[in-house]
């Protein structure tokens, strides 16, 4: 009877860690996801010194470039090599979703040139990540 109400406890704590390393989990694909969207703000600053454009009709995608040559392009004209990016910009957009789950948020705000570019990356029950070009900063909400 004490062996199994012995048995009974280490289960019930057993329980209790994994819940709550699943919210450990979680926030450090939030603090990744972070990190690597912070890693194409430098880009962004070239661009806008270089007078390129960002991606602003569409979410981007990591096959797209980061810095546009046209205003108002969207990925299928921005992701040829030496055709729509601006001329030596080759960075491109991290694949944020296949290790933490986030995606790119569809229709970016601002400009560079405004110096009010924004982009954010959601994912369900996580904290939305907002990028400011202004700030250069990436943040969770």
């Amino acid at each position: 009877m004490e062996l199994l109400t012995v048995i009974a406890i280490i289960g019930i704590l057993a329980g209790v860690v994994m819940v709550s390393t699943q919210g450990s989990v979680n926030k450090s694909k939030t603090a990744s996801a972070i990190t690597t969207l912070s890693s194409v703000l430098p880009e962004l600053v070239t661009c806008a010194d270089d007078g390129g454009y960002g991606i602003d009709t569409v979410a981007p995608a990591a096959t797209a470039f980061v810095c546009c040559k046209n205003p108002a392009i969207n990925i299928a004209a921005c992701d040829t090599l030496g055709t729509d990016n601006l001329t030596g910009h080759t960075v491109k957009w991290p694949d944020i979703n296949t290790k933490t789950g986030y995606t790119y948020q569809a229709d970016p705000a601002g400009t560079l040139a405004a110096g009010d570019y924004v982009f954010k990356a959601t994912k369900t029950d996580s904290p939305t990540i907002t990028c400011s070009y202004a700030t250069n900063e990436c943040t969770n909400d």
